[in-house]
C-alpha cells in the first residue's frame, strides 16, 4: 500500500498503523520505522496520528477492530467542518491533533478533554488535575488526583504521570537533547527522533532513550528505584556515573529490552537486572504454534524467546533428547516455563534480566 500521500487522519483509521501504536506488533513497528526512516518529511503527519491514539488509548476507548473503522471515520467526518472553521490548518501540529483528540472525546462521550482542549497546547492538562509551577522556562506538573494523568510535550512525546508524582520538562526541548525530571513514577511513550536523545532523570538515575515506551519509578519512600521497558530499547545508569560534561559518554550502566526492567538498590547503590512480573508478549504467536506434540525441548524454547523477546539459556547437548507434548498456548510466561520444566525434569531462574534452565537431560525410554 502506497502511504505517501496519507493525512494524519488517514494513519488514524489504517488497520495496520494502528496495530503498531495501539497494540504494539512488533512486524508492524519494524515497517512503520523504516518507514519514518524513508520518508522524513512525512513526520509530521505520523506524529498527529500517533498523539491522537495515544490519547484514545489513555481513555480505555475499547472497541473493536471492526467498529473502531467506522466510528473513527464517522467521528473524523462529523468534526472536519469544526476544524477547518477555527483555523486548525494555520495552526502548529499540536494545536491540530490536540483539537482532533478533544472533539473526538467530546463526540464520543469521554468527557475528558473536552471542547476546551482545542485550545490546549503541549505540557497542558486539566487544571484541577495538576498543580503547576513555571520555573526558568521550564513547566513543573504535579498529579494531585488518584488517577494518571496525560502529558503532551512539544516533540508529541505523550507521559503519563500516575498519581502523586510530578514531572518537570522545558517549554521548549534544546537543540541537542530532551530532557525531563521526573519524582515518582510515570510511562513514557518517546517520539522517535535518532539525533535528539531523550533523558528522564530522578534522583538516582538516567533513563536514555531515541524512542521507546517505558516506565519509570522513583519515589523517595521506596528502597529501589526502577526502570521496566514495554517496546524498544534504553539504556539506564545511575547519576553519580554519569560523565562530566566534555568528556566521552561511556558510562557503567545497562541496556534494556522489551519486558526487562533494571532495579537501582538505594542503599546498596547497585544496579541489578531482572525480568518484570508479567512479562508481555512482543510477537504474537499463534495458538496452534504453542500446542507441542513431541517438539524437541530447544524448538519449544526458541519459540518462547520469540513470543516474549527474552533470551533462555540452556545447554543444549545435555536436553538434545527432551520432548515436549504439552498445550501453552493461554498460558503467562512463568506458567509455561513451570509446566515445561516439569515435564523435562528441569527448572530455571532469572539472572540479569535472562532466563537460565538446568537440567540433567532426559533418558529415552
Amino acid at each position: 500500500m502506497n502511504y505517501r500521500h496519507y493525512t494524519a487522519t488517514d494513519f488514524v483509521t489504517d488497520p495496520f498503523f494502528r496495530s503498531w501504536i495501539l497494540e504494539q506488533d512488533s512486524s508492524a513497528a519494524a515497517f512503520w520505522e523504516n518507514w519514518m526512516k524513508e520518508n522524513p518529511d512525512r513526520r509530521e503527519e505520523l506524529d498527529e496520528a500517533r498523539a491522537l491514539l495515544y490519547v484514545l488509548a489513555e481513555q480505555e476507548l475499547h472497541i473493536e477492530t471492526e467498529e473502531l473503522d467506522g466510528r473513527v471515520t464517522d467521528l473524523l467526518a462529523h468534526i472536519s467542518g469544526h476544524v477547518q472553521r477555527t483555523e486548525m490548518r494555520t495552526r502548529p501540529a499540536f494545536y491540530r491533533y490536540w483539537g482532533i483528540a478533544a472533539s473526538i472525546c467530546a463526540v464520543a462521550g469521554l468527557g475528558w478533554l473536552g471542547y476546551r482542549s482545542m485550545e490546549v497546547k503541549p505540557g497542558r492538562v486539566d487544571e484541577s488535575a495538576t498543580m503547576t509551577e513555571n520555573v526558568a522556562g521550564h513547566i513543573v506538573r504535579f498529579n494531585q488526583t488518584t488517577k494518571p494523568v496525560t502529558i503532551l510535550l512539544e516533540d508529541s512525546s505523550v507521559v503519563t504521570l500516575e498519581p502523586q508524582s510530578e514531572l518537570t520538562f522545558p517549554e521548549k526541548f534544546a537543540p541537542e537533547r530532551r530532557e525531563v525530571y521526573l519524582k515518582g513514577e510515570a510511562f513514557f511513550q518517546i517520539s522517535h527522533n535518532p539525533e535528539k536523545p531523550f533523558l528522564v532523570r530522578t534522583k538516582e538515575l538516567v533513563t536514555r532513550v531515541l524512542g521507546t515506551s517505558f516506565t519509570v519509578r522513583s519515589f523517595e519512600k521506596d528502597r529501589n528505584a526502577s526502570v521496566s521497558v514495554k517496546t524498544g530499547r534504553v539504556s539506564v545508569y545511575s547519576k553519580k556515573d554519569e560523565p562530566d560534561a566534555g568528556s566521552p559518554e561511556k558510562v557503567m550502566g545497562v541496556v534494556l529490552k522489551p519486558n526487562q526492567r533494571v532495579l537501582f538498590d538505594k542503599q546498596e547503590s547497585r544496579l541489578v537486572k531482572v525480568i518484570v512480573d508479567v512479562p508481555l508478549r512482543v510477537r504474537e504467536i499463534p495458538a496452534a504454534s504453542l500446542v507441542f506434540d513431541e517438539a524437541p525441548v530447544k524448538n519449544v524454547f526458541k519459540t518462547l524467546e520469540k513470543e516474549y523477546g527474552i533470551e533462555l539459556f540452556f545447554n543444549e547437548e545435555l536436553l538434545s533428547d527432551c520432548q515436549l507434548t504439552a498445550n501453552l498456548s493461554g498460558l503467562p510466561m512463568y506458567e509455561q516455563l513451570d509446566l515445561i520444566c516439569r515435564i523435562i525434569h528441569a527448572k530455571y531462574e532469572v539472572v540479569d534480566g535472562q532466563v537460565i534452565i538446568h537440567g540433567e537431560g532426559c533418558k529415552a525410554d
